[in-house]
């Protein structure tokens, strides 16, 4: 009997994409690690979310055109295109749950721990807190916004690769016509971290900083956008090519 392996097999081979997968499954365990520093483990979180978005528009891209093509060759290690679409969807949806999970339960608890409150939503902002993103809002950020809406008299704009934008059907407030699609860019030219500022006093020093995103703050004042509109439902959305 020949001892002779056939190294043509597929089972002695893993699909590329999903290698690359475990690979920053591999990079979040250090976000995961309390052994490192807090900061360092929130830049690791990061480094996946960046390096997820750039697996989706290159080798996910890539795998949408061999499908539309209709091209249905099996990998090395005996996958179609289409069945490594359908298993990145589900360890992919995997890997963000996971990024979420160590984000909400394990940084922002430690961010809080040692002096920094990060809101998560601007209905949790304070009165005071609340006045003043809004006048950082009218003063800052309003004018560098541009509303664009999409019905059948525009067509979808035309979108910057990798931009955060705020998206939200929308209907006129006299109740008639259909619901719009309305999308606004969260702008590059500010910083998408604001510090709100610490009441001044005994022990200020000592108080927590606390910070907002630059999103939550424009989702707060997005109907000022809108002005003859009824917001009926706001969604963040990250435009890839």
């Amino acid at each position: 009997m020949s001892n002779t392996i056939n190294y043509d097999d597929p089972k002695y081979y893993s699909n590329r994409e999903l290698s690359w997968v475990m690979f920053n499954k591999r990079v979040l365990s250090e976000a995961r690690d309390k052994n490192n520093p807090l900061f360092e483990r929130l830049k690791f979180l990061s480094i996946t979310s960046s390096n997820l978005a750039e697996f989706f528009m290159v080798r996910v891209a890539s795998l949408m055109d061999m499908v539309n093509a209709g091209y249905e060759k099996r990998d090395i290690a005996g996958m179609t295109a289409k069945e490594q679409i359908s298993a990145l969807s589900q360890v992919t949806h995997e890997l963000v749950a996971e990024q979420y999970g160590i984000y909400n339960k394990e940084i922002l608890p430690g961010l809080s721990n040692n002096g920094l409150r990060v809101i998560k939503r601007h209905e949790e902002l304070t009165g005071k807190e609340a006045a003043f993103v809004d006048k950082y809002y009218e003063e800052n950020v309003y004018p560098v916004l541009t509303p664009m809406a999409v019905d059948s008299s525009r067509p979808f704009p035309l979108i910057r690769n990798k931009t955060l934008n705020i998206g939200a059907l929308v209907r006129k407030k006299n109740g008639e016509g259909d619901l719009e699609f309305a999308t606004v860019q969260v702008p590059g030219v500010l910083d998408r971290i604001v510090q709100l500022p610490v009441k001044e006093g005994a022990g200020s020093k000592n108080r927590k900083k606390t910070v907002i995103l630059l999103e939550e703050i424009i989702e707060r004042n997005i109907h000022k956008l809108f002005m003859n509109y009824d917001i009926c439902r706001k969604m963040c959305i990250f435009f890839l090519p």
